[in-house]
């Protein structure tokens, strides 16, 4: 199941997307995400199985062009500014996500919920 936010679509479930690196080695990521951040989208990934320098739980960001051809690109991003916010505006997606009360500050328990 997708879930579609402001600029944030929050992928659910099992998307598989498979990268290769400069060798022609396959990694499998699950797509957690797709950001729209400043006319850009981002994908956010995690590795399908334990990959070497990355923690449980963490995210890759990945720039996407679309070639030619159709098919997407993921491109690697080294302007930490621009990986702060992607992760920032992720981040209060999955917050109205889990809670689903929309508001900015929620911190995952709707303050709606309270009041009744």
């Amino acid at each position: 199941m997708k879930e579609k936010f402001e600029n944030v679509e929050i992928i659910d479930g099992e998307e598989i997307v498979t990268l290769y690196d400069d060798d022609d080695n396959a990694t499998e990521f699950y797509e957690i995400a797709v950001v729209e951040y400043e006319g850009d989208f981002y994908a956010l990934l995690q590795p399908v199985e334990e990959l070497e320098g990355v923690e449980e739980g963490d995210v890759l960001i990945f720039r996407v062009e679309e070639e030619e051809d159709g098919n997407d690109r993921f491109m690697n991003v080294e302007d930490e500014n621009v990986l702060n916010a992607v992760f920032e505006e992720f981040m209060r997606a999955v917050a109205d996500h889990e809670c689903g009360c929309g508001c900015d500050d929620c911190d995952g328990h709707c303050h709606d919920e309270d009041e009744e």
